[in-house]
């Protein structure tokens, strides 16, 4: 199915261009806070479900030095991202895979960072009759993301991923699967005064450790403005706490 009707539209506060379906799934303020996960001194990074390229344009702009890959199995999207990219003067930079998350990697595809959005929804939630809406939906969703993105990052690597905060529990017991500790979880609400909607979570392979709680990013805050207006990151460190680098020691 060939999508018809697309938008092209201002992005990241204007630094930047998306083109993406008019219909069906769309980029929120969840790309753009998780664009804004990742430190600026990462050296390689990996998207898993590109879908337009929304965090992908965000990582590109914010990490000059990084090796940056996104992967995707939907080909209309994925050409959506490439046009993106060489749009926004990254064509050189991002390296567009074809794949499903179920296939795995070879030895040599490694990278300190993977980062998700991944479908969270329950698809009998929707009767959409977008293709692409469909497919954002997964009731099952964690364990096999996790594993997958697990799967590509070497002894202490990230998995950064943003997703619906009552998904926290399903979230906590696939990481622990798939031997990923040192959990640290941001959450994010709309208002101070209202429940946390999304949470930020980011875990490191092989590492041991309760989880930390951080102060919460209130949307409607001088915090957010930043990072969506004047391209600040988000800081998901513990305060205080020394981070070893992956594949170090």
């Amino acid at each position: 199915m060939t999508t018809s009707i697309e938008t092209r539209a201002p992005w990241y506060d204007g630094r930047l261009w998306l083109t993406q379906p008019a219909e069906g799934f769309r980029a929120t303020s969840d790309a753009v806070m998780l664009g804004a996960a990742v430190p600026v001194e990462a050296r390689s990074v990996l998207e898993l479900g590109t879908g337009a390229g929304a965090v992908m344009l965000i990582l590109a702009q914010r990490l000059k030095s990084a090796r940056l890959t996104a992967l995707d199995n939907d080909a209309e999207m994925l050409a959506l991202a490439a046009r993106n990219m060489e749009e926004n003067g990254f064509g050189a930079r991002v390296t567009l895979m074809a794949r499903d998350i179920m296939q795995g990697f070879a030895e040599d595809e490694v990278w300190e960072h993977v980062v998700m959005n991944p479908p969270f929804n329950d698809p009998q939630s929707s009767l959409s009759p977008h293709a692409h809406k469909r497919q954002s939906m997964a009731a099952d969703f964690a364990l096999p993301w996790v594993r997958y993105g697990a799967a590509a990052l070497p002894r202490r690597g990230v998995l950064t991923l943003i997703s619906r905060a009552d998904h926290l529990d399903r979230l906590l017991t696939a990481l622990t699967a798939c031997a990923m500790g040192e959990v640290v979880i941001k959450p994010i609400h709309a208002k101070p005064d209202r429940p946390a909607h999304r949470i930020l979570l980011r875990a490191r392979k092989t590492m041991a450790g309760a989880p930390t709680l951080l102060p919460p990013l209130i949307m409607d805050s001088a915090e957010y403005t930043a990072i969506a207006h004047d391209g600040a990151g988000l800081d998901l460190n513990v305060p205080g706490r020394k981070y070893a680098s992956p594949n170090a020691g």
